[in-house]
């Protein structure tokens, strides 16, 4: 009987730990009351939305915050500071937070939220004597005659020649939370040009239809819904900036050398495309695209081949276009680098890889 529980004791310390249920953070009035939507709270929204990788935690919070302070609803305020203060927002970037959305939301919205930020700073014993001394100075206005209205002037020089240039808040995230501030309250009139300029200060297309999807919560459904079908207008209008989202490295698996995709993009509902910067001696393997492509060569000089074709130089200004399923490949010289933009049809397969272009094949190419 001994050596039985001590057999049994050791397997129960062998085996996995039994999964332990995750804990609601539905209000107890939530689940006696509507314990459907507590289920939808710990199940949708924080066990699913809030843990998408498509938008960053801190990201989320700054995103539920604005639409909290913008809509005046402070309520659950305390709550969702302290959960961005745990996900990384800073101090200083609260304060700038709700600077930036006395302009866009109204003065009103933004005293009301400060007492929730002041008691949630003490609670957690963030020294605010040194958060003040942290925040620069305005810069002291122009003493010179005037003769635009106020409001034009206000706007020039206090939100686009001030606000927006303030260090307690990155361009990217004012515009995250201008987005998400106009979008909660149903404000749509500058949405789309708003939209725009977060491209260029750096978000996403993702991040920013991410965003607005995480605000249906918060904000409904209806509002979301609105928002959505003008960012996506916006995105398909408006210029689209090179360095508007990080580059990333082309796998090596499809490339020889380093490549970097630097601006992927899709302008037309049928139309996808890329700039592709190609470093000296880089290339694509052979490959195939279903419905064709065009290379626009854009800067330096490269080297492309079709199947059973001669491999040709190509140089900016220079367009070479391969038919649907044609076989190629196509890449920077060996002592100049080369980038191009690849358009291709957007509806079915993008493309199907191949095998690697050899050094020796590659070596065989034309004169630099």
């Amino acid at each position: 009987m001994k050596l039985a529980a001590t057999a049994l004791s050791v397997l129960m310390l062998a085996a996995p730990a039994m999964a332990q249920p995750r804990p609601s953070v539905a209000p107890k009035a939530m689940q006696e009351v509507a314990p459907q939507l507590a289920d939808y709270t710990d199940r949708v929204l924080f066990g699913d939305v809030w843990l998408r990788p498509e938008l960053a935690p801190r990201d989320r919070s700054l995103v539920v915050l604005s639409a909290l302070i913008g809509t005046g609803k402070t309520a659950q305020m305390a709550g969702h500071l302290n959960r961005g203060l745990t996900n990384g927002l800073k101090p200083v970037e609260v304060s700038g937070l709700v600077t930036h959305l006395a302009f866009y939301t109204g003065w009103p919205n933004a005293v009301s939220a400060l007492g929730v930020i002041e008691q949630v700073f003490t609670e957690r014993k963030i020294d605010l004597t040194a958060l003040r001394a942290s925040l620069a100075p305005s810069p002291a206005a122009s003493g010179a005659a005037d003769t635009r209205s106020k409001f034009s002037a206000l706007t020039t020089d206090v939100i686009f020649g001030d606000l927006w240039k303030r260090s307690d808040l990155s361009l990217r995230d004012r515009s995250l939370v201008t987005i998400a501030a106009l979008a909660a309250g149903g404000d749509t009139g500058q949405l789309g040009e708003h939209v725009r300029r977060g491209l260029d200060n750096g978000l996403t297309r993702l991040e920013i239809t991410e965003a607005l999807t995480h605000l249906a919560f918060y904000a409904g459904w209806p509002k979301a819904t609105a928002s959505l079908a003008i960012a996506e207008a916006a995105f398909q209008s408006g210029v689209q900036r090179r360095g508007a989202a990080a580059p990333s490295v082309a796998p090596q698996s499809n490339f020889t050398g380093v490549a970097k995709v630097e601006a992927p993009f899709q302008g037309l509902s049928n139309v996808r495309g890329a700039s592709v910067v190609f470093e000296p001696g880089a290339r694509t393997a052979w490959h195939r695209h279903p419905g064709g492509q065009l290379l626009v060569v854009t800067a330096g000089c490269g080297w492309t081949q079709r199947e059973n074709g001669p491999i040709e130089r190509i140089c900016a200004g220079d367009v070479a276009v391969s038919a649907p399923g044609e076989k190629h490949w196509h890449g920077a010289t060996s002592t100049s680098g080369m980038t191009h933009a690849a358009l291709s049809p957007a509806d079915g397969p993008a493309v199907e890889w191949l095998e690697k272009v050899s050094d020796e094949h590659y070596r065989a190419g034309p004169g630099e």
